[in-house]
């Protein structure tokens, strides 16, 4: 499992970095431009992204979250708008770097996690580290296919990021 898990993991990092290094070869007019969509801009797409990644390590180095209490809300928001202002007046060069940096300390949690079949809770649900690794990486496909959305409207193509596409680069 450990093994699927990092290619999920690896599969949602590359596919991260690709949208990154895409964005770079753009003007920072049009990745900034805002937008009638999902979220204002493009960045603040990839920005998404990041913070809730950012959150899901948080959440599994504190062993989950055992009462989604009003304290517990009020500081997971801090949290949010702290990893929000720090991505502020910055490039989608830094934005990487961040990302980068983030990736690097979440795939160590994972490659020393002895059991990634541990539940976490999150309140009164609960679920796998596996799972929630899972649902993150989907959560990055979903939104890595807005930013997709948003360049279409903005008469710019995207870059594909798709998994098939992933394994395919492997093999090349």
């Amino acid at each position: 499992m450990k093994t699927w898990i990092l290619r999920q993991y690896d599969y949602h990092v590359w596919a991260n970095r690709k949208v990154c290094e895409y964005l770079q070869g753009l003007s920072e007019e049009v990745y900034r431009k805002e937008i009638v969509s999902v979220f204002p801009s493009i960045y603040e797409a990839m920005v998404h992204i990041y913070v809730i990644d950012s959150g899901w390590l948080s959440f599994f180095n504190a062993g989950g979250v055992s009462e989604v209490s009003p304290l517990y809300l009020e500081n997971l928001k801090d949290s949010i708008d702290r990893l929000v202002t720090e991505t502020e007046g910055k490039r989608i060069e830094e934005l990487g770097d961040l990302m980068d940096d983030l990736a690097v300390r979440f795939r160590l949690f994972i490659e020393e996690h002895e059991n990634l079949e541990t539940v976490y809770p999150s309140g009164d649900f609960k679920a796998s580290c596996l799972d929630y690794i899972q649902h993150m990486v989907n959560h990055g496909s979903y939104h890595r296919g807005n930013v997709t959305a948003m360049l279409r409207q903005i008469e710019h193509p995207g870059t594909p990021t798709d998994y098939g596409y992933y394994l395919y680069t492997l093999s090349h």
